[in-house]
């Protein structure tokens, strides 16, 4: 039998679909062109169904057209929040393989992206990848939904309200994809630039050797040998980096507290 609501439970459990799918769009490989739509809106129904007990019934001052249009966009941006801020790690991780790609002499070898629709370069996608695996392997598409959870407790519906620190937060936590992409590529970096350096006093003291077409190779085969070398040492980073977003997560909730 089907339960019977009245139309301002229903604009309720509407406003819950709009943040769960608005953090399914943005977050990592949930959020990805490559996921079929259609299992996208599955999982966002699901999902709003077990967490519709959680929810209070719309405020009065919302149930006009243009208050129910400003709650949308309020719960848009809490979904969109959580999933940015999660998604941060991972374009940390493929710019420094863009990073490595430049430093190596893949620059120039680009491969489709079907996440982001994007062409990268090969390094890139080969990071973003093992990226995703480990994210899986740690759980990171449980704890979004626990997130999510927990985003309703933090801020009921329509609830969303923004501290002093908010964006200082969101600004701090954008700039800190480049030190991430920084600690990943450390160790391809240092050593290229030795070699950089090696060939060039090996240019100056031997003028008729080409070092060009002897370094090329010499840095790529260098440099996979560092990547397969410090696999275990990005699955380190990574996972320390993963715990410190869930940390990030949890206080941009509490600063979006009303």
């Amino acid at each position: 039998m089907v339960p019977e609501f009245t139309w301002y439970e229903y604009q309720s459990i509407l406003l819950v679909i709009v943040r769960i799918t608005a953090l399914i769009v943005t977050a990592p490989f949930l959020g990805d062109s490559s996921i079929p739509r259609i299992l996208k809106v599955g999982l966002g129904l699901l999902t709003a169904l077990l967490l519709l007990p959680m929810v209070d019934v719309l405020p009065s001052s919302y149930r006009t057209a243009p208050g129910f249009t400003y709650a949308v966009a309020k719960e848009v941006m809490v979904g969109v929040t959580i999933g940015f801020i999660a998604r941060l790690l991972f374009m940390g991780v493929q710019f420094s393989g863009q990073f490595v790609s430049l430093q190596m002499g893949f620059a120039a070898a680009i491969l489709f992206d079907p996440s982001s629709e994007n062409n990268v370069p090969v390094l890139g996608e080969f990071y973003y990848i093992v990226a995703i695996l480990l994210y899986l392997a740690l759980g990171g598409h449980g704890f979004l939904f626990e997130a999510l959870r927990e985003s309703f407790e933090v801020i009921p519906l329509t609830g969303i309200s923004y501290s002093s620190g908010f964006f200082q937060m969101l600004t701090g936590l954008s700039a800190d994809v480049f030190v991430i992409a920084l600690k990943i590529a450390a160790p391809i970096f240092v050593t290229i630039l030795i070699i950089d350096f090696a060939l060039g006093l090996v240019a100056r003291l031997v003028p008729q050797m080409n070092v060009f077409i002897f370094g090329f190779p010499l840095k790529i085969m260098t440099g996979m040998i560092i990547i397969i070398i410090s696999l275990p040492l990005f699955g380190e980073i990574f996972q320390r980096l993963y715990q410190a977003s869930r940390v990030d997560i949890y206080n941009v909730l509490q600063l979006m507290r009303p």
